[in-house]
């Protein structure tokens, strides 16, 4: 009995036992699926397959690749789109911050404990922070689909190709200040949180900028880029330096003394005494610029080169100084005139003529004519009516030898490329009359283009080989001649030319399209607001046009002085404008009289003045947009001042974009777009003259907006 009674003990000890067992289990199991509720632990980048000691990615150009991977806490079946996530600087997850590093859908089922391995990704190039995030999201898995966290990531790209330190010339590497003057330096890329700046080698506190403004203190200059925790790896290459440097024009001059001799066959130079590629050199020969020759050494041409010579050196657009002139003598012969270098001939043309002119001596000189450097033409006297000139018919490089029998004998040599064309290209430019609104619209360039893509411009005499024909807005206007007439009625109007060669297949060559544009007494500035409250700043906007250059100016103690264009503070008195300065639009926070200058060609108008006060009054502003089909009822018409509205003496005229006139009256009755627009307003932009007594006072543009 006793036996039996031990042994059904033994078998509940036992059972309690196994029952324990199972309830340490499932503990250790529930604990298990709690600490495990997110699908995967958080990610880790690697490289090459490695996981670093340090979870920080600070990449360059020189390899912009990384993987990742990420232990799961769940099996993930196989056919599963898992996605890898990065937040924004902050490391935060928003819709705008979170970025996509990369999208895979899963080939086989992976098992809790092992790890996805995400295939190499591109690191984005405008990572800047030390706080990224990074986590995984499987978006099918329909709980908890996002990982754990990776946290406090530091995250920097750096092309050390694009690291720069400039001044206003970014092709320099020195910068310059003009005596009592001031320069800028910009760091670019310009999107590093901090920038730390020296000058000398010392710190310079309180500049944490892309740029450094004001600096008057020749000397070095240094920049350091922010990359935070990853400076250490970016160390030496992520600053750069630049010299400022004191533009001094006493010490600018041209080094050889006047006169300089020179035959033409001789090596002849000229140079400035200060070369500095942050410096621009305008070399000019009898007053007259010199196109080719651009820096602070000058090799003078073969011909043609004596004269008396001058360079305009600039360090800024504040400073620039021009040098005593250098008077260069030719104590030899000159090709005096010659064929461009390169020609065309076209497929209507027999043969093109090739002539040069020169002041050799007729005594004994001699000129010889080459094509691809074999003998054209024999060497004759430049006597001989056949020397100077010849006549081509194929293709290839031509050029003359004329041997002068001067004091220098003088070996000169001129060289022309002829071509053929496969197409033609046509250029037309505007000439006005700048005081009565009248002009003509021209052929300016016409190209002959080569079998590679180059231009060739023709010569005035082969313009005869062609027909032209002008269009208005694609239709054809019969005029065929290559200038079209344009007064202030065509004002808006877009004209193209076409031009065909005369019996060939070549085809026809359709210019540059132009819209007619004059500039009058009736350029008016339009105010965002008739006034200008306290602390607040109000837009000015002039007629828009890709061919107007613009410079506002306020008129102050009678002069009128340029506006300032800057980011100003409200008791700044020396800004004015907060920008917009070459614009069409001003931005500005002072009082004042305002008017911007605009240049047309060689047209140049003052706009009326404007007054902005702080005080309201009565609006003299002309809208410029209108909102007819929209259901408020309100602005619905074009609706004028009173000084403009309802007066016989002032007409309203205004054009669709194809310049055909819409709408014209006196008597103007605010009633235009919705009964009175021959288009019904479906045009997007219409354009508008107001004339007072013949006079034009007002001109415009109008917006639709539907």
């Amino acid at each position: 009995m006793h036996i039996h009674l031990r042994y059904k003990r033994d078998i509940m000890k036992n059972k309690l036992n196994l029952i324990s067992s199972i309830a340490i289990v499932v503990a250790l199991l529930l604990f298990s699926l709690e600490s495990s509720a997110q699908s995967t632990k958080a990610p880790l980048f690697t490289l090459d397959g490695v996981v670093p000691l340090e979870q920080k990615l600070c990449v360059s150009q020189l390899r912009t690749d990384r993987e990742a991977i990420a232990e799961a806490n769940v099996i993930i079946s196989a056919g599963i789109e898992i996605v890898l996530e990065l937040s924004g600087p902050t490391g935060d997850f928003s819709d705008t911050t979170t970025e996509e590093l990369v999208r895979f859908t899963n080939g086989s089922p992976i098992p809790p404990g092992n790890n996805i391995i995400f295939p190499s990704f591109e690191i984005p190039t405008d990572l800047r922070g030390d706080n990224y995030s990074l986590r995984v999201n499987i978006p099918s898995l329909t709980t908890n689909p996002l990982s754990d966290v990776q946290t406090n990531i530091p995250i920097y790209y750096f092309d050390f190709s694009e690291v720069k330190l400039t001044g206003p010339n970014p092709e320099a590497n020195t910068a310059v200040v003009c005596e009592g003057g001031a320069t800028t330096l910009t760091a670019t890329p310009g999107d590093y949180p901090t920038y730390e700046w020296y000058f000398n080698g010392t710190r310079i506190t309180g500049e944490s900028r892309a740029t450094l403004e004001n600096v008057t203190d020749p000397g070095i200059y240094r920049v350091v880029f922010d990359a935070g925790q990853c400076n250490s790896e970016f160390e030496g290459r992520n600053e750069r330096s630049i010299e400022v440097v004191d533009f001094n024009p006493s010490a600018i001059q041209i080094n050889e003394p006047s006169p300089q001799e020179f035959c033409p066959n001789d090596t002849k130079i000229l140079t400035v005494s200060v070369n500095d590629p942050s410096y621009t050199y305008e070399w000019f020969k009898d007053d007259v610029l010199v196109e080719e020759l651009t820096g602070a050494i000058a090799n003078l041409s073969q011909s043609n080169f004596g004269g008396v010579y001058t360079v305009r050196v600039t360090g800024s657009p504040t400073c620039s100084v021009t040098t005593a002139p250098v008077e260069v003598i030719n104590l030899g012969s000159d090709i005096l005139t010659q064929p461009p270098p390169r020609v065309m001939i076209l497929p209507t043309q027999t043969t093109i003529t090739l002539a040069i002119t020169t002041n050799a001596p007729t005594s004994g000189s001699t000129a010889q004519w080459f094509r691809n450097g074999i003998t054209f033409q024999a060497e004759l006297p430049i006597t001989d009516s056949r020397a100077l000139s010849i006549e081509v018919s194929d293709l290839g490089m031509y050029s003359v030898v004329v041997k002068a029998a001067d004091a220098c004998s003088s070996e000169l040599t001129a060289t022309t490329e002829v071509f053929e064309p496969v197409g033609f290209n046509a250029v037309i430019t505007t000439l006005l009359s700048c005081e009565d609104d009248t002009g003509n619209l021209g052929l300016e360039n016409l190209f002959g283009i080569t079998d590679i893509g180059e231009e060739v411009p023709l010569t005035l005499d082969q313009f005869s080989f062609f027909d032209f024909e002008w269009f208005l807005a694609g239709q054809s206007t019969g005029v065929t001649e290559q200038t079209f007439p344009v007064t202030a009625d065509n004002v808006g109007e877009v004209y193209t030319l076409q031009a065909t060669l005369q019996g060939a297949s070549i085809p026809t060559a359709t210019s540059n399209e132009l819209t007619v544009e004059f500039l009058s007494d009736g350029v008016v500035i339009q105010p965002s607001m008739s006034f200008l409250p306290v602390g607040s700043t109000i837009t000015l906007t002039a007629p828009l046009s890709a061919t107007y250059a613009y410079e506002w100016f306020l008129v102050e103690d009678g002069e009128n002085r340029p506006v300032i264009d800057g980011n100003c503070s409200q008791d700044d008195e020396s800004c004015d404008g907060t920008s917009g300065q070459g614009t069409n639009i001003l931005e500005i926070s002072r009082t004042g009289q305002y008017f911007v200058r605009i240049t047309l060609l060689d047209c140049v108008i003052d706009s009326q003045p404007i007054t902005i006060s702080n005080t309201a009054g009565v609006s003299e502003i002309i809208p410029n947009v209108v909102t007819p089909f929209r259901s408020n009822g309100q602005n619905d018409n074009w609706v004028l001042p009173d000084s403009l509205s309802g007066q016989q003496d002032v007409e309203v005229t205004i054009y669709d974009l194809n310049g055909q006139v819409d709408f014209k009256t006196v008597n103007y009755q605010d009633d235009w777009p919705l009964t009175t627009s021959r288009s019904r307003g479906n045009s997007p932009v219409y354009y508008y003259t107001i004339t007072k007594n013949n006079s034009v006072v007002r001109k415009g543009s109008i917006t639709v907006m539907k």
